[in-house]
Parts: structure tokens; C-alpha cells; sequence
């Protein structure tokens, strides 16, 4: 399996890259951005080799050229801007081209060169405002996207169903919940870090913390999210094009940053009802409902490889390393 990751130098491919090498998987990751130092030579340790090569998923001849050249057989579609009001308001064009016409350069190009399995990475945020119920919610329900990378996201999920039924290529959707990992960082194409990791930079940096709210969600730990995407890989035949991908159970900022608490005394933090006074960046909605991932789990079996405790422990062991 030789497997490419568009927009792979972000941190949640970074997660799979890892996932993939310690398998002995051979990973090319394709994107805009180049890594961050030491992330190459960290995932170089491991018995797959991982190449980093730059590249825009819109510039349809180099995208077949890298496809054709290390011989991909499998695609995982990662590339996106995660843009926030203020730049929904001034790139909206540049969004939008990235999350539609730059999928459909990847679709056509997998077609085009027999790739044997597309990957594409969406977002609960497709769900919009119908998220906020008591229900967890499921694969088959009703999606109201109203943000342009929600929008974005929603048309990548379209497209793909139409391209797949017509032309056969195998190719899935990962609807993924609101993901946090180790390697996150500033890649000028995500407005906002996780509000975890927000937490987390906050307590090493020994600042306050005061969240708007307690946070609960189904937080998925980025290796959780890459164990997911090698599964839907893997997996020999797959019975449906949608699958979400989430830990199936909520925890809140609350218990994150009691751990961290624990593990850097003297840290302040709390809740607040004054905007003004908010250090930590969440939607400003409410809490969504969760996903319901048991299709994911009955179909292949999958298994979340952290529980929050375990998480904790490998994100902290993981970011002072």
C-alpha cells in the first residue's frame, strides 16, 4: 500500500503519516505547507518511509505526476481551509475553490489513475444548527451546513457519491467529530487550534483559563482519528460511502483541565460569563450532540486505541517530547 495524504503536513495528518509508518506503510504527504522541523525526521524513526512534497491539490498535472510517480494506491483527502468569520468574509472564493474544486481534482485524479481507495475526511459541522439535539447523531440524517467550510465539506461528501456511482472508483467519507492531537500547530490554513489544545498551551504557558462554557463534546484524539482513517483503508469491502468517526461519548474542557491541573500545580482556571473576560475559543453555539459511530464499529470492528485518561497521558508524554 503506498498512500498519499493531501494536506498531510497538518496535524492530523501528521497523526496518520505516524499511524501508517509504524505499520511499514509507504506515505507521501502532499500540501501547501511544509511540515514543522523535526516532525519529518520524528516519523522517519518508524519502519515506513514518509515523504513531504509540496504541492496544491488544484494543479491537477503535478497532483497525477506525484500519483504516477510513487505509484499511489490509496488517497486520503485531508486538504482544507479551516476558516473562521473573519476570513469566510474575505476568502470566501479561495474556500471554497480549495474544498470544491480542489476535491474534485483529487477524485478525478484517483479516477484517472486507477487509485484503489479514496479517503475523504469530513466534519460533524456539516450537520450545522439540526447538531444541537438530545439524539447522538447518525449517517443518515438530515445535514444543514452553514458555514462555508461546512458547505464545502457537504459538497466534497456530494460530489464524491456522484463521481463514485458513476465512474465506480471506491472511495468513502470519514465524518469526523472535533478532532485534537500533539501535533498541532499554526499552518496559516486554520484559524483556530482546538480548544483542548488551546487549554493545554494556556497551562504550560502558566496563564489563565477561563472557558465560556464546560465544552462538552465528543473530543476525538487525533491518533484515534488516524487508527479510524487506516481502518476504512484497510478494510477489504466497505458497505456503505459514509461512516462517522468519533469516540461515541463526551467529555468537557472541565475534565481536561482538571488532568491538567494535576500535572502543572498552580494553574488557575474556570468558567465566566463575561465574553470579555474568555481566554479559550469555542463555537459560539452551544454543545452539539454526539455522533453515532456504530456503523464504523459493527461493519470493521474498529476500537478507540484512548480513553480520555490515556489520551491525556500520551498528548502530555507526546508535547514535552
Amino acid at each position: 500500500m503506498q498512500v498519499l495524504i493531501t494536506g498531510g503536513t497538518g496535524f492530523l495528518g501528521l497523526s496518520l503519516a505516524e499511524r501508517l509508518a509504524q505499520t511499514g506503510v509507504r506515505t507521501v504527504l502532499f500540501g501547501v505547507s511544509p511540515p514543522p522541523p523535526g516532525a519529518i525526521a520524528r516519523l522517519t524513526t518508524n519502519p515506513g518511509p514518509v515523504v513531504a512534497l509540496p504541492g496544491d491539490i488544484r494543479d491537477e498535472a503535478r497532483f497525477g505526476t506525484v500519483l504516477r510517480d510513487y505509484g499511489i494506491s490509496h488517497i486520503v483527502h485531508l486538504a482544507a481551509i479551516s476558516a473562521g468569520p473573519d476570513r469566510e468574509r474575505h476568502d470566501a472564493r479561495e474556500i471554497l475553490d480549495v474544498a470544491v474544486l480542489g476535491a474534485l481534482s483529487v477524485l478525478t485524479a484517483a479516477q484517472r489513475h486507477l487509485v484503489r481507495r479514496v479517503v475523504l475526511v469530513s466534519s460533524a459541522a456539516v450537520f450545522g444548527p439540526l447538531a444541537f439535539t438530545s439524539s447522538p447523531l447518525r449517517e443518515d440524517g438530515a445535514i444543514r451546513p452553514d458555514t462555508l467550510p461546512a458547505i464545502g465539506k457537504a459538497a466534497q461528501e456530494a460530489m464524491l457519491d456522484r463521481l463514485a456511482g458513476l465512474s465506480g472508483l471506491d472511495s468513502v467519507v470519514a465524518r469526523l467529530s472535533d478532532v485534537f492531537g500533539p501535533y498541532e500547530y499554526d499552518t496559516g490554513h486554520r484559524d483556530a487550534m482546538s480548544p483542548p489544545w488551546q487549554c493545554w498551551h494556556a497551562a504550560r504557558a502558566g496563564t489563565l483559563i477561563r472557558l465560556p462554557r464546560p465544552g462538552l463534546n465528543d473530543w476525538l484524539y487525533a491518533p484515534d482519528a488516524a487508527l479510524a482513517l487506516d481502518t476504512l483503508l484497510r478494510a477489504p469491502r466497505l458497505a456503505h460511502r459514509l461512516y462517522h468517526v468519533g469516540p461515541g461519548v463526551r467529555w468537557s474542557l472541565e475534565d481536561w483541565c482538571t488532568r491538567l491541573a494535576r500535572h502543572y500545580p498552580g494553574l488557575e482556571w474556570g468558567l465566566t460569563a463575561d465574553p470579555t473576560a474568555t481566554t479559550i475559543t469555542l463555537p459560539p453555539v452551544g454543545d452539539r450532540a454526539p455522533l453515532d459511530t456504530r456503523r464504523l464499529v459493527q461493519e470493521t470492528g474498529f476500537r478507540l486505541g484512548f480513553d480520555l485518561d490515556a489520551a491525556f497521558a500520551d498528548f502530555i508524554a507526546t508535547v514535552e517530547a
